[in-house]
């Protein structure tokens, strides 16, 4: 009320810009004052432990709440009351992540409002605590507690899970995306790159490239292997893809991307030695992965290196050898080789760790997968086409 006051006065004693000059900065001082004024406070009685927030909830007082919300014991019942008019997102993501934690670890936590009435969360039909603006984040959260931890019962079976996943997207996502699917539909895809990576879940390959329909021409395997041609035991499936994304799809680059926690990579270690036709699908796949464990033996540990730090293991250090051989069995692909002679297509290797959500490009020349940074966002400072600020940006095997 106060700014309006002050606006409409300034109008009607000096002039429109000055009177709206008045109210902005009114305005901006009511705003400082609000957020100066943020109390926090801790109390215990009998039953609970209670986390009073009054005023503006914003980044500012993050720090403050994350130190009141770590006074409540594991296991507790705790409620935290929002006495205020406004919560930003920094302080939204720190509550959320702490009653999350705070819920696994078998405690209560519990939000109220002013006179003490419980806030929920928007609820979607798909997943009723999944947030809206990141539908595919925890979907196990509707699993009772108990099933997220290490050891514990067996989530149970939903049934529509599917049908609940395509009914949101048709609802949420199908309006934007609508448009650009029908030029596809009509032009036809001319995707430039083939990513060929591992069918791991944790694996989203849209999301760690940050591209959409029509993009990338994308082969999953087990291990993301390149079966040598000309073997008795090459793949027809993973051949057929290379040659139509090369020949007929003409497309500019093919990426090989392993990433960490790999279980095919860790099944090559623990397996025995092969003496006999494997029995199994998955045992006769996973010959093909035998090249890489024959040249990280060949070659070393120290071989391949992650740029700022080794290895951590004898299982990342093959699937970072498995990035290196698979590019091998590409170039022996004939038309791969035809196109790298005529110098029109490029080969890159790439490790993601899933932990850190951290992708590395491969330096052919050293053998070194050397770290993606955060490039400016859009209208920063400008930068030249596929370089890094900060680091040097692996070169592409041709």
């Amino acid at each position: 009320i106060a700014v309006y006051i002050v606006t409409t006065l300034g109008v009607v004693l000096f002039g429109v810009l000055e009177g709206v000059a008045l109210g902005i900065a009114v305005a901006v001082g009511v705003a400082l004052h609000r957020l100066t004024r943020t109390r926090i406070t801790h109390r215990e009685t009998e039953d609970a432990h209670h986390i009073r927030v009054r005023g503006q909830l914003t980044f500012l007082a993050v720090p403050r709440l994350t130190r009141a919300l770590h006074q409540v014991p594991r296991g507790s019942r705790a409620v935290v009351e929002l006495d205020g008019s406004f919560m930003d997102h920094a302080a939204y993501e720190a509550l959320q992540d702490w009653q999350t934690t705070h819920t696994v670890q078998g405690g209560e936590a519990e939000m109220t409002g002013r006179a003490g009435a419980r806030i929920a969360e928007p609820t979607s039909p798909s997943h009723s605590c999944c947030r809206p603006w990141t539908p595919w984040r925890n979907h196990h959260c509707g699993e009772p507690a108990a099933a997220l931890l290490p050891g514990g019962p067996p989530a149970p079976v939903r049934v529509h899970e599917l049908a609940d996943g395509l009914g949101a997207f048709q609802r949420d996502t199908a309006p934007h995306v609508r448009g650009e699917l029908a030029r596809l539909a009509r032009e036809g895809q001319r995707p430039s790159q083939l990513f060929l990576t591992c069918s791991d879940s944790r694996l989203v390959t849209s999301m760690i490239t940050s591209s959409g329909p029509g993009d990338l021409f994308t082969v999953r395997n087990v291990g993301n292997l390149v079966p040598a041609p000309g073997t008795e035991s090459a793949d027809d499936s993973v051949a057929a893809a290379i040659e139509y994304a090369v020949d007929v799809l003409k497309v500019r680059s093919i990426t090989v991307c392993g990433h960490s926690g790999c279980g095919a990579m860790q099944a090559l270690l623990n397996a025995p030695p092969a003496e006999a036709e494997p029995a199994t699908p998955l045992g006769r796949w996973l010959r093909h992965g035998l090249p890489s464990l024959d040249r990280m033996a060949a070659e070393g540990s120290s071989w391949a290196t992650l740029k700022g730090r080794p290895p951590a293991d004898a299982a990342e250090q093959l699937c970072l050898a498995n990035v290196v051989q698979q590019l091998e069995h590409l170039r022996a692909h004939e038309a791969v080789a035809r196109r790298l002679a005529e110098g029109t297509l490029t080969l890159q290797g790439m490790y993601f760790h899933v932990g850190e959500a951290q992708a590395y490009l491969l330096a052919p020349s050293q053998n070194l997968f050397d770290r993606v940074v955060a490039s400016p966002a859009p209208g920063g400072p400008h930068e030249v086409p596929g370089e890094v600020p900060g680091e040097e940006v692996a070169d592409a095997v041709r």
